[in-house]
């Protein structure tokens, strides 16, 4: 089976919101693009999501979009994350790297 992937390009309003949550210097902040898997000859198909993987020395959250989505998710997609939410997850991440 032949299958296709395309690589998309992450979604700069998203990084422009993440990038204006004050203080976040501190944090590794890694922006992963999302892929487009086609499988060749059939109607299926699979969207992986970008990836935003935010960490400091001893703590990682990862946090995913989807195209065409303004909506920020957990790893799980369980819940949707806002980015307020995001903003004080971020300074939970900086308290530990000043304590």
């Amino acid at each position: 089976m032949n299958v296709s992937i395309e690589l998309l390009e992450f979604p700069l309003c998203i990084k422009n919101k993440i990038l204006r949550i004050k203080n976040i210097t501190k944090l590794n902040i890694e922006y992963i693009a999302g892929k487009n898997i086609v499988f060749n000859h059939s109607n299926l198909g699979l969207e992986e999501p970008h990836k935003i993987i935010i960490s400091n020395n001893t703590q990682k959250i990862v946090i995913l979009c989807y195209d065409n989505d303004t909506n920020l998710y957990n790893e799980d997609v369980s819940d949707t994350i806002t980015i307020s939410e995001l903003t004080k997850i971020m300074n939970i991440l900086l308290e530990e790297i000043s304590n």
